[in-house]
């Protein structure tokens, strides 16, 4: 994954050229999961130049930028105000070289789409997470609308395994990861991994082409904050916010000492 955002004819921070809506979609994800919360060390891993990272800062005491591309990391110095006091590591999602139990939140945004099986990845922020702390993890959804839409006209079922997202002639080009995952499926592997979801948001509701040239910049935001709780629970949206907490470690008893 690293060689693909270090290729020097890709630019992460241009893909998000014109992408406004989808950026203040998952800012206001984010606030509402976060809503009155502080913690002493949070982590953005995977967080490429730090474009959410500077969010995560506003819940943190000591915030972590955890990156393993060498370009995105680069970028990410330019970018986060050196007053931030923002700590830019490399490391990736299945191996973040932390202690363990050293994190209270971590965050986890846009890079599930590269992680076919992501039980190592939760596996290692297990490990790095303190008891009853929490992840924010975000993933492409392949239960979304759209795709349901598509199901029932094709008779073609929704896979509960991830799902390939781009075309077969691009899968050639490329050898990076592009996948969808199904909330289901993701629901089970948090919870094999010692994890309890707690709330659920349906983001980027109306990133469709025409949509978002039909209505105002200022509608679409507005629908959208109406839409994340209200269409969550059927899992509506391209895209998945989940807050989860890592489990409480049980206190030994004289049963089971």
């Amino acid at each position: 994954m690293p060689q693909h955002y270090d290729d020097p004819a890709f630019s992460y921070e241009g893909y998000w050229s014109g992408r406004g809506y989808e950026q203040q979609a998952e800012i206001m994800a984010l606030k509402r999961l976060l809503l009155g919360q502080k913690f002493y060390r949070a982590a953005d891993i995977g967080g490429g130049f730090g474009r959410l990272t500077v969010l995560l800062k506003q819940y943190s005491r000591q915030t972590l930028l955890i990156e393993p591309s060498v370009k995105q990391r680069r970028l990410a110095r330019k970018y986060l105000s050196p007053k931030s006091r923002i700590a830019i590591l490399p490391g990736h999602v299945q191996k973040t070289k932390l202690p363990p139990a050293s994190l209270d939140l971590v965050l986890l945004v846009r890079v599930m789409h590269h992680l076919p099986d992501p039980s190592a990845a939760f596996r290692e922020i297990h490990r790095i997470l303190k008891p009853g702390k929490f992840l924010v993890l975000e993933f492409a959804n392949s239960f979304h609308f759209k795709s349901r839409l598509l199901s029932f006209v094709t008779g073609q079922p929704i896979l509960l395994t991830p799902i390939e997202r781009r075309s077969p002639a691009n899968i050639k080009k490329e050898t990076i990861p592009f996948v969808n995952h199904h909330p289901e499926t993701i629901i089970k592997l948090l919870t094999r991994s010692g994890f309890t979801p707690v709330k659920f948001l349906s983001v980027s509701n109306l990133r469709y082409p025409r949509i978002k040239q039909f209505l105002p910049p200022n509608w679409l935001i507005a629908l959208e904050y109406a839409f994340q709780p209200l269409l969550s629970s059927v899992f509506f949206g391209p895209s998945i916010f989940v807050l989860a907490r890592k489990n409480e470690i049980p206190k030994k008893t004289p049963q089971n000492l």
